[in-house]
């Protein structure tokens, strides 16, 4: 790998990093445990349409490992790793038939299936099925938050492309 795409990678990993631990400042919308606006995936987003896919899910791994470092517990990251992955592979296959206009919808199935993969390890760590009743409350939010991360990774896209921020 060329150090100017390591440098830009570093840099969108750092990115993401930063506007984690940002968002985990801002206190929480809902009185619902676990919803957030996920605003670092904006930027597995970017990297995702723009980069390339194993540019993305190296991307994705540093941030989800350094934010567990940083400000989470060994259960977070779990949590984190099954919903990010789950999330990055749906994106991913999303990204392949989707064109960025509609990098809106990419994001809410990305929003699902991170809430999905977090509810299974939920389950496996309980071994209470029950948990997976909380998938329903959390739907709702990944329609709202999916559709906002997504039109702020399209923006920032469009507001990147024209700056020439991607030609480095």
């Amino acid at each position: 790998m060329k150090t100017k795409k390591i440098v830009q990678l570093a840099l969108f990993a750092c990115l993401s990093v930063c506007i984690y631990a940002v968002e985990s400042l801002i206190p929480p919308i809902l009185p619902v445990p676990g919803v957030k606006l996920g605003l670092a995936n904006v930027i597995t987003l970017v990297v995702i349409y723009v980069i390339g896919t194993g540019e993305s899910l190296l991307t994705l791994l540093i941030r989800i490992t350094i934010t567990t470092l940083l400000f989470g517990q060994v259960m977070s990251f779990l949590f984190s790793m099954a919903g990010g992955i789950l999330s990055w592979i749906v994106m991913v296959l999303l990204s392949k038939i989707m064109d960025r206009c509609n990098i809106w919808a990419v994001s809410v199935f990305g929003a699902f299936a991170h809430n999905g993969g977090q509810i299974l390890i939920a389950v496996a760590v309980t071994r209470q099925l029950a948990v997976a009743y909380y998938f329903l409350f959390l739907v709702i939010s990944s329609v709202i938050t999916g559709v906002f991360t997504g039109i702020c990774a399209k923006y920032c896209i469009e507001k990147a492309e024209k700056i020439k921020l991607f030609k480095i």
